[in-house]
């Protein structure tokens, strides 16, 4: 074996090991920006996934209410909590807004949103730990109200 043989095998280890550094440098930097980036921002809105809620009026279903949640974690660290309880809170949600209208009393072609709020937040209360969410934010709001027969 040359020293030309050696110099020759030296040389196409280099592109390997290039190859290696690059291979690791990039995640370092990029898991950097990413930490940089989230430390600037608060937590997330968090989405329930849509209620469908009944419009009743004077005992006849008169449509339905497609109503979107958000739920605004008190910190990050309070995120993975109310991920963990999204099937009771999505149940309990259901539940209260299956049980008693949600119209507004002089326009039973509107939602109470107030009202609604105030008894998705009482539901949500005794689900989670106190001081796990900031807010509880009614998102949109779309009415599918029944078609009359003709």
């Amino acid at each position: 074996m040359g020293s030309r043989e050696i110099r020759d095998w030296g040389w196409c280890g280099l592109p390997v090991a290039i190859a290696c550094v690059l291979a690791v440098a990039p995640p370092l930097v990029s898991s950097h920006a990413a930490t940089a980036a989230t430390q600037d921002q608060g937590p997330v809105d968090i989405d329930v996934p849509p209620i469908l809620a009944p419009m009743v009026v004077a005992n006849r279903l008169d449509g339905y209410a497609y109503i979107v949640v958000l739920l605004a974690p008190a910190g990050r660290d309070k995120v993975v909590i109310i991920r963990e309880k999204m099937p009771f809170l999505q149940d309990a949600f259901l539940r209260e807004l299956n049980k008693a209208p949600i119209t507004k009393s002089d326009d039973p072609k509107a939602v109470d949103a107030d009202a609604v709020k105030s008894r998705l937040v009482a539901r949500m209360n005794q689900i989670l730990p106190a001081g796990t969410v900031a807010e509880l934010k009614l998102g949109q709001i779309a009415l599918v109200p029944f078609r009359s027969p003709s």
